[in-house]
C-alpha cells in the first residue's frame, strides 16, 4: 500500500505518489508512505527522487538495526516500534528517508506511530506545512511514547514475580524469569543503537533537520534515555531474581535432606535393635513375661534419645 500527502496553500490534502513527487518538483512538502512494498515497487515509485540503491535496499530488509546515514541532501534513518506481548516484544522496522520538503517512511504492516501521524495530519496541517522535520518528530514522538507502557508492563511483571517467589507452596519461576529475561535482551540490543541514533539527530551536523526543531528531538531522546536506564534496571532485577529463586530451591532442597537425614538416623539405631532381637537364638529377655513391652520400650527410647541429640546439636 503506498499512501502520499501533499502539502500546499497552507493545507494538507491526500494524493497518488505520482502526484505527490510531482508536487515536491513544484517545491511543496510531501510525505509518501510506503507500507510492506517490495522492492521492484519502492524503486519505481522513489525513482524520481535519486536516492542511493543501497538506500532502496536496505528500506526493504528487515535485519537493519537503528542507525542514521548521511547522504547529504536527506538522511536515512532506521528506527523500531516495539509492542509488548507477554513475556517477549513484538519489534517492527520502521526505514524513514529525510529531506527538507519531503519524507518517505517505509514499514512492513501497521504500525500505531504512523497510524497516528495519518490521523492527526488532517487537523494539524503545520506537521507537513512547516517542512518534514516536525512530521519526523510527530512520528518519532509517537513512537517513544509507546515505549513507556512497556516499561510499566515489565515493572508488574518483575513485581509478581517477586511476590510469588516468597509465597509458601509457589512452583519454580525459573522459566518464566528466564523468558521476561530474554525479552528484555532483544528489546535491550534494539535499545542501545535507536538512543545513540536519537542523539545524533539532535546534533548540528545534519542540514535536513532544522536548528529550531533540536531541541524537541533532545526531549524526545531524554524520554528514549530514561526508558534505556528501566530497562537496564529490570534486567538486573531479573537477574537478582533468578539467582534468589535458584538459592531459595537449594535452600528448600537442603531442608528435605536434612529432614531425610534426621530420620535416616533416628531409624539407624532401631535397626540395629530389631536386628539383634531378631535373631535365631533365645535370648534371656525373652522368658520375661513383660519382655515384649521391654523391647518396646527400649526402642521407643532409643528413638527419643536420639531425636533429642539431634535436637540439641540444631541437625533437626
Amino acid at each position: 500500500m503506498i499512501r502520499a500527502w501533499v502539502a500546499e496553500g497552507g493545507g494538507v490534502r491526500t494524493a497518488e505518489s505520482a502526484e505527490a513527487l510531482a508536487a515536491h518538483g513544484r517545491g511543496a512538502c510531501v510525505w509518501i508512505d510506503l507500507e510492506g512494498e517490495d522492492e521492484a515497487s519502492a524503486r519505481r515509485t522513489l525513482e524520481p527522487l535519486a536516492i542511493h540503491p543501497l538506500v532502496l535496499e536496505d528500506m526493504v530488509m528487515e535485519v537493519n538495526r537503528p542507525k542514521v546515514d548521511n547522504y547529504g541532501a536527506y538522511l536515512y534513518l532506521v528506527v523500531h516500534s516495539a509492542r509488548w506481548d507477554q513475556d517477549r516484544p513484538l519489534l517492527r522496522e520502521i526505514d524513514v528517508v529525510m529531506s527538507e520538503r519531503c519524507l518517505v517512511t517505509y514499514h512492513d504492516g501497521s504500525t500505531r506511530s504512523i497510524a497516528s501521524a495519518h490521523d492527526v495530519l488532517p487537523r494539524r496541517p503545520e506537521l507537513l506545512t512547516r517542512g518534514s522535520g516536525l512530521l519526523l518528530h510527530f512520528i518519532l514522538d509517537v513512537l517513544v511514547d509507546h515505549y513507556l507502557p512497556i516499561m510499566d508492563r515489565i515493572a508488574e511483571e518483575v513485581d509478581q514475580l517477586e511476590e510469588q517467589l516468597f509465597r509458601p507452596g509457589q512452583r519454580p519461576l525459573h522459566r518464566r524469569l528466564v523468558r521476561l529475561k530474554r525479552g528484555m535482551s532483544a528489546l535491550r540490543r534494539i535499545m542501545g543503537p535507536q538512543r545513540d541514533t536519537m542523539l545524533a539527530l539532535t546534533r548540528d551536523e545534519f542540514r535536513a533537520i532544522p536548528a529550531e526543531l533540536r531541541p524537541y528531538l533532545r526531549d524526545v531522546y531524554d524520554r528514549l534515555a530514561r526508558v534505556s536506564d528501566l530497562l537496564e534496571s529490570f534486567r538486573d532485577e531479573t537477574a537478582s531474581l533468578l539467582e534468589l529463586e535458584v538459592a531459595m530451591v537449594s535452600n528448600r532442597l537442603n531442608q528435605v535432606i536434612k529432614r531425610l537425614t534426621v530420620i535416616a538416623t533416628i531409624g539407624l539405631p532401631l535397626t540395629v535393635l530389631t536386628s539383634y532381637y531378631g535373631m535365631n537364638f533365645a535370648l534371656p529377655e525373652y522368658k520375661w513375661s513383660w519382655g515384649e513391652w521391654y523391647v518396646l520400650g527400649l526402642l521407643a527410647l532409643t528413638a527419643v534419645a536420639t531425636w533429642w541429640y539431634l535436637r540439641r546439636q540444631r541437625l533437626d
